[in-house]
């Protein structure tokens, strides 16, 4: 199982063109104002897009990192994603988005334990971000699988499944639903093989004792 629906360089690129459109003017009204603000917060665009630190009228320092990340992300250099993450969290240290992306490229990069830290420090930040914290809450159910430790696996998945009830539109019930039937679907058959291989070691020890 992977999670399609939670591809990195999709988010970044739409948030980095949600930068651009804002650093151009949302509308009439809001141009004059818009203007004013970049010539006191902004930096000038010689090239590339403008920059603005508040990321109002231009991309903020933590997204032009994030999305530095992302490149690297698609271009499977994950080590430089990682680092771009990490550079990230550095200019907002409070935000939980950075710490998820920096946890899904540890995933990407087999270092599962690190991409766990990550995520858990997204966790503690997430309270007012329900979006990234349903996220957070759904990779580290999915953490759970891979590590094989099936029923904290459960207990994740029905954590992410009230969060999303309670949040309406930032996840997928259905999923952490599904996951938790194929879970206890698991543990049945676990019990069931367990009583099928105690028989066949039975007869094999009462063939061999007929051997005697």
């Amino acid at each position: 199982m992977r999670r399609a629906w939670l591809n990195v360089p999709i988010v970044l690129c739409f948030v980095a063109a949600a930068s651009t459109a804002l650093a151009g003017g949302k509308n009439d009204k809001g141009k004059d104002k818009d203007k004013k603000e970049s010539a006191t917060s902004a930096e000038p665009a010689a090239s590339g897009p403008r920059r603005d630190p508040r990321g109002i009228t231009g991309i903020s320092p933590f997204m032009e990192l994030a999305n530095q990340g992302a490149a690297a992300y698609v271009a499977q250099d994950y080590a430089k994603a990682i680092e771009m993450f990490q550079k990230a969290i550095e200019k907002e240290p409070e935000r939980a988005f950075g710490h998820y992306l920096l946890g899904e490229a540890y995933l990407a990069n087999k270092q599962l334990d690190k991409a766990e830290e990550a995520w858990q420090a997204a966790l503690r930040y997430a309270d007012k971000d329900n979006a990234t914290k349903a996220k957070v809450l759904f990779v580290l159910a999915d953490l759970r699988e891979r590590q094989g430790k099936l029923a904290e696996a459960a207990t994740a998945w029905k954590q992410y499944e009230t969060f999303v009830n309670a949040n309406a539109g930032v996840g997928f019930a259905a999923t952490a639903t599904e996951r938790q039937k194929v879970i206890a679907n698991h543990d049945v058959l676990a019990v069931e093989y367990a009583k099928v291989k105690e028989r066949i070691e039975q007869r094999q020890r009462e063939a061999a004792e007929k051997k005697k």
